[in-house]
């Protein structure tokens, strides 16, 4: 087991203890953003996208084989991607004027 030393100078422990608190607080705030943002690029599988969208493997499938809804293929896996199901979604509620 390798002891490594961290010797800091030129600081007191208020400080520093205020610069980790700031630090942790901005990578924290930029990770709940990230959660609270619908439109990621988040990989979803088929089952989570059917349940998602509220309808069948079938009726999935049918709406990526005609275009509706892109999917990536990773190996034999089947995937979609959150923000692009939100946008299908999106397009297909819209109604003609």
């Amino acid at each position: 087991m390798v002891k490594e030393i961290l010797q800091l100078e030129n600081t007191n422990a208020t400080d520093f203890k205020n610069e980790i608190v700031k630090d942790v607080t901005e990578v924290l705030k930029g990770y709940a953003s990230s959660l609270q943002n619908p439109d990621n690029d988040q990989l979803l599988t088929r089952e989570e996208t059917a349940k998602m969208l509220s309808v069948s493997l079938v009726t999935l499938w049918s709406w990526t084989k005609s275009d509706i809804i892109p999917a990536y293929r990773i190996g034999n896996k089947v995937r979609y991607k959150k923000a692009e199901v939100i946008t299908a979604l999106r397009q297909m509620n819209k109604f003609p004027a």
